[in-house]
């Protein structure tokens, strides 16, 4: 199984005892208010997890569960998110709200992509960032990617930001 570190973090993969606190995240409306789809049921949560794990079993790639390497605390995720209806990787992130504001989103992010570059041979990744999302807008200028353009997907508004080659 993939893992990758930074001097902070680990992104590892996903185990059964994460559920709990991924499920508690994707029920808060306030954290899902710029992810597609909104807050999720206890149930869709379940669908959720399953297949974020499972990406990895059918892609070889998916998002880490992102880990404290100090206090082994679950802080949310990072990784490559290619659902069916996406032509190319998409670089995805989000942080349990204990976990916002230290700079883990950029950390984490920055860390993917050396990992798709380097060990996948991916070209530079994009991030969908709703415009309402400054945080993660912040995290994507940190960066250094670019808006590439505007869409709309699965019914909310996105920005495309292009990240650089690494």
């Amino acid at each position: 199984m993939t893992e990758i570190s930074t001097d902070r973090l680990l992104l590892r993969q996903w185990r059964r005892n994460d559920f709990e606190a991924v499920a508690e995240f994707l029920q808060d409306p306030v954290q899902t208010s710029h992810l597609s789809g909104g807050r999720l049921t206890m149930t869709e949560a379940w669908n959720w997890f399953c297949g974020t794990a499972g990406e990895w079993q059918l892609q070889g790639r998916g998002t880490f569960a992102v880990e404290t390497r100090d206090e082994k605390a679950l802080t949310g995720w990072c990784g490559l998110w290619q659902p069916f209806d996406l032509t190319e990787p998409e670089l995805a992130w989000s942080l349990f709200p204990s976990a916002q504001g230290k700079g883990f989103a950029t950390e984490a992010a920055e860390r993917v992509q050396r990992w798709a570059a380097r060990d996948l041979g991916l070209p530079p990744l994009f991030s969908f960032v709703h415009p309402d999302n400054t945080a993660s807008r912040a995290v994507a200028k940190r960066l250094g990617a670019e808006i590439e353009s505007e869409t709309t997907f699965r019914g909310s508004p996105r920005l495309i930001y292009r990240h650089r080659q690494f």
